[in-house]
C-alpha cells in the first residue's frame, strides 16, 4: 500500500512486473486474483482492517505474464491510499517490481467540475444521501455519471447532505440556483453554462 499524501484523483495504475525466471519458472505468473483497491482514508484505521475493500480500479483473475501493464479505472477514483491486495491461497506470494499510480489532478473540483460557494441548485434530484465529506459525495456522482447521467451535485456543509442532478448541458440553470450559506454548487466543466 502507498499513501499519495493527498486525495488525487486516480484515472491509471502502471504496474511493472517480474521478469525473471527462477528453477524454470515464470516468477511473474505468481501475480493473480489480485484487486488494486483506492481509498479515502488509511484502511488500518477502519474497521474490519484487513478484511475491507476499498474502491476497485482493478481487478485480475489470471496470472499476469511478465511485462509492464496500464491498468484504467472504469470511473475516475478519489482517493489517497493505493493498495495491491492478493486474495492467497497458501503458496501465493506478492511480488512486483513496480506500481506506479498516474493522477490527474490533486484537487478533483478543478479538474471535473466548476464550483460555486454559497449556492444551491434548486429542483428535484436524482437522489440525496449523507456523506461525510463533499469529496465522497463528488466520487459518488463520478460513479453515478454514467448510469444516471450524474453532472452536478449540492452539498451541504452543515448536515452533510449530498444531492446529486441530472442537468441538461443545453438548457442554462441559472435561474435555478440560489445562494444559501455553507451550500457548495458543483458541476461538470462541460456542461457548465
Amino acid at each position: 500500500m502507498v499513501d499519495l499524501r493527498g486525495q488525487f484523483v486516480v484515472e491509471q495504475i502502471r504496474l511493472t512486473n517480474r521478469q525473471d525466471v527462477y528453477q524454470g519458472i515464470i516468477v511473474a505468473r505468481r501475480l493473480r486474483n489480485f484487486d488494486i483497491e483506492i481509498f479515502q482514508e488509511d484502511p488500518r484505521n477502519l474497521a474490519n482492517f484487513p478484511n475491507i475493500t476499498g474502491e476497485v480500479c482493478y481487478h485480475q483473475n489470471a496470472p499476469l505474464e511478465p511485462g509492464t501493464f496500464n491498468f484504467t479505472c472504469p470511473v475516475p477514483i478519489i482517493g489517497r491510499f493505493v493498495r495491491l491486495v492478493m486474495r492467497p491461497s497458501a503458496s501465493d506470494v506478492i511480488h512486483i517490481c513496480e506500481l506506479e499510480v498516474l493522477a490527474s489532478s490533486s484537487r478533483v473540483q478543478d479538474f471535473y467540475y466548476t464550483l460555486k460557494e454559497n449556492t444551491e441548485l434548486q429542483g428535484t434530484p436524482l437522489d440525496e444521501m449523507t456523506f461525510r465529506d463533499s469529496s465522497s459525495c463528488l466520487q459518488e456522482c463520478l460513479q453515478r455519471r454514467s448510469t444516471d447521467y450524474c453532472t452536478a451535485f449540492n452539498w451541504v456543509t452543515s448536515t452533510r447532505l449530498c444531492r446529486l442532478f441530472s442537468v441538461n448541458p443545453s438548457l442554462s440553470i441559472t435561474a435555478n440556483l440560489t445562494f444559501v450559506l455553507g451550500t457548495y454548487f458543483y458541476i461538470e466543466i462541460s456542461t457548465f453554462g
